[in-house]
């Protein structure tokens, strides 16, 4: 692969109408754009034919989620679904339940976030699309286990760090999974790239926060427009900045 960190070769122009996605480099060098509206746009036009596809996947991910919950309740001694035991477990047993639902969840949540982003890229994905990143696991698990301690450790100190790698690491899956990125590498890539637009990111995360509580609110039914909406905008975001899969 090549090096990541050289300087940019060309100037990125972004839109869907131009077909000219971002890459490594120009992401790195912030050589990119984000405008919440028109990246709310483009995600809306293109949830048209692409909503089953995406409720599909979240309904095989809940399912698998609730199978690996109750899998992990029976070797850890603690479940999610039993106030009863809940109230009995110990800390350990909670904490390796945490540990084992997020281990395997966590290439699944990479899945989705591929799905969004292959829409977004134009290429063929489908629901079992969640599936197909087990092979991942590892540098997966380690970028998530990093990511969390760096993001603890930011939190405890003074709050407004934490907050900033929150923001700076929601690219880190695809970038494992789409660039073939080692899990430090991968963090570092994410966080660089988006620390030279942070704000916007910030704001488009607030903008996801409020359109998702507006769709909660009518007994969940917006959730069925807004849930793909935000799965598509993320992936929007990641192609302008990242672009394609590495060859």
């Amino acid at each position: 692969m090549s090096d990541i960190y050289k300087a940019p070769e060309a100037q990125l122009t972004t839109g869907e109408e131009s077909g000219s996605y971002g890459s490594l480099e120009k992401g790195l060098a912030g050589d990119y754009a984000i405008n919440i509206g028109e990246i709310l746009s483009e995600a809306w036009r293109r949830t048209k034919g692409n909503k089953g596809t995406i409720w599909l996947a979240l309904l095989l991910y809940f399912v698998a989620y609730m199978a690996i919950s109750f899998v992990a309740g029976i070797i850890t001694g603690y479940s999610a679904f039993d106030l009863e035991q809940q109230a009995n477990a110990s800390a350990g047993s909670a904490l390796l339940y945490s540990l084992l639902v997020n281990i395997v969840v966590a290439p699944m949540m990479a899945g989705m976030l591929m799905i969004g982003i292959k829409i977004a890229r134009d290429e063929k994905t489908s629901a079992t699309e969640i599936f197909s990143y087990f092979d991942k696991l590892l540098p997966i698990v380690v970028a998530y286990i990093l990511m969390t301690i760096l993001i603890m450790i930011g939190f405890v100190l003074l709050v407004l760090p934490g907050i900033y790698l929150a923001v700076a690491y929601m690219l880190v899956l695809p970038l494992i999974v789409d660039k073939g990125l080692g899990p430090w590498q991968a963090l570092e890539t994410s966080r660089k790239a988006i620390t030279k637009h942070w704000f916007p990111f910030f704001g488009f995360l607030i903008v996801a926060i409020l359109l998702y509580i507006a769709g909660a609110l009518p007994l969940l039914i917006g959730l069925i427009w807004v849930l793909p909406l935000l799965t598509i905008a993320y992936g929007v975001i990641y192609r302008t900045i990242f672009g394609g899969a590495e060859d």
